[in-house]
């Protein structure tokens, strides 16, 4: 269902920001300025930052990003995307075959760019999912889901149509948290 609902949000704003992008060539943009609206799509990895390091010492990435504001010196955002913590199988028990946590943020944000440069912050909410399969069949597979608040804060260098940077992300309220850090490159594609 929160899958669904992320995509479905997703969908319906590329959608609007389509229709803007016909709008302008007929009328002019009202958020049009001096750069171009685009999206991001990139890869990430890194480390666990927190006590969920020692059950998933490490995570990947897939970060969606939507630009909007045709500002040179920052622009608005949403940020979604999926990140994936498997638990690696020397951290499992034997009755345990593999687990994971999938995190899937919505979140709005602001990005500022300084020449070259960039730092960005996003907030919002995060559906999570832990996931466990078991080794024998008898029993079925563990799958809990909540929702979350999901933070980021992003800095890094564009070069061209490619972004390269360190994000950081925490998601959950502390004590209870997946904090973790991500090395990160997206390729932009205007519209």
């Amino acid at each position: 269902m929160n899958t669904k609902l992320c995509i479905l949000a997703l969908f319906g704003f590329l959608t609007i920001g389509n229709q803007l992008y016909a709008q302008r060539s007929k009328t002019g943009n009202p958020l049009e300025k001096n750069g171009l609206n685009y999206i991001g799509l990139g890869l990430e990895v890194g480390p666990t930052l927190n006590q969920y390091s020692r059950s998933t010492p490490i995570h990947f990435g897939l970060p969606v990003k939507v630009y909007l504001g045709r500002q040179k010196k920052g622009r608005f955002i949403m940020r979604t995307g999926l990140h994936f913590f498997p638990s690696p199988k020397r951290n499992l028990v034997p009755e345990v075959r593999s687990a994971h946590y999938l995190i899937i943020p919505l979140a709005i944000g602001y990005r500022r760019n300084i020449q070259d440069w960039y730092i960005e912050g996003s907030i919002g909410a995060a559906s999570t999912q832990f996931r466990r399969f078991y080794t024998d069949d008898a029993f079925s597979p563990t799958k809990i889901n909540y929702r979350e608040i999901n933070y980021g804060l992003e800095v890094g260098k564009q070069l061209d149509n490619l972004d390269v940077g360190i994000a950081a992300y925490n998601t959950g309220p502390f004590p209870l948290n997946i904090l973790c850090l991500g090395i990160k490159a997206s390729y932009r594609l205007k519209w």
